[in-house]
């Protein structure tokens, strides 16, 4: 595994290369889209709300992740991780994320919902009924929640309940660990921490991706307004997050040329370092 390791080893010129470049763009984005726009409706016309909402939860997750991510690197000059033009991408949108890895967690996020168990009928007849019986679904996380003295079946129901998202949770992280260690090694994907590698991915899978399914499970399995409710809390806090780190610049090209050696090359840190000197200075 340490032979897959390359810290620090990629420059922001390398990184900024496709960065919000219109001349990269691919027509296959729009098929991608097109089969995302069936999937999405096909879902909504089966009433499968649930899965529908736990994607676009899984998905807001990651745009939360990929808006720090450049914030780090708006900062330090270097992100936690970078994609090149090796990958090929249609369009990058961030210094980590382009429009592929987008529409793919988005896909991950409503595999996740298809993949744990669900009772027939849970979403109800109308909109409104989604998991209205989630406190006596045998299928759902919050079976039984709060209840005390449960008898040993309702336990065993739990925990068979619980268990099933619990691995979901964890073989879905791992699956994607691995990918991303495939896509480090191939050259598309870089990882540019020295605590942010293959050698020890542990913070990659605790923070890079055990909260995207665990979103995706706990708004799948809430009553349909606790998913309305929990899906614009998340909403609000990652277009916040934009506009923060937009209204600062730190969302587009850091670099202002190619002269390495010129410390004000830095669109963001050099114009708030210059500033800060000046205050001291005073």
């Amino acid at each position: 595994m340490f032979l897959l390791s390359n810290p620090n080893k990629t420059t922001p010129y390398e990184l900024e290369q496709g960065l919000q470049n219109p001349s990269t763009f691919q027509w296959y984005v729009v098929p991608l889209f097109v089969m995302l726009f069936y999937v999405v409706w096909k879902t909504i016309r089966e009433k499968k709300y649930s899965v529908v909402f736990g994607g676009v939860a899984f998905w807001l997750w990651d745009v939360f992740n990929e808006t720090w991510n450049s914030m780090v690197y708006a900062t330090t000059g270097q992100p936690v991780w970078g994609t090149t033009l090796a990958g090929n991408s249609a369009y990058q949108i961030l210094i980590g994320y382009n429009i592929e890895i987008s529409i793919m967690f988005m896909f991950l996020g409503m595999a996740t919902c298809y993949m744990i168990s669900t009772t027939p009928n849970y979403e109800g007849d109308k909109f409104m009924d989604g998991n209205s019986n989630y406190l006596n679904d045998p299928n759902n996380l919050y079976y039984k929640v709060g209840v005390k003295n449960l008898s040993d079946e309702e336990k065993k129901i739990k925990r068979k309940a619980i268990l099933n998202r619990v691995i979901t949770i964890v073989m879905g992280s791992i699956s994607a660990v691995c990918i991303e260690i495939l896509l480090n090694y191939l050259g598309v994907l870089t990882w540019e921490k020295p605590w942010w590698q293959p050698n020890f991915p542990f913070i990659l899978f605790i923070i890079g991706y055990v909260p995207f399914f665990v979103a995706a499970v706990v708004i799948h399995d809430a009553p349909r307004k606790w998913q309305i409710r929990g899906l614009l809390i998340e909403l609000a806090i990652v277009v916040t997050l934009l506009i923060v780190a937009g209204s600062l610049g730190m969302l587009g090209h850091q670099i202002s040329g190619w002269d390495q050696n010129d410390p004000t090359n830095w669109q963001w840190i050099g114009k708030h370092l210059k500033e800060g000197i000046r205050l001291i200075g005073k």
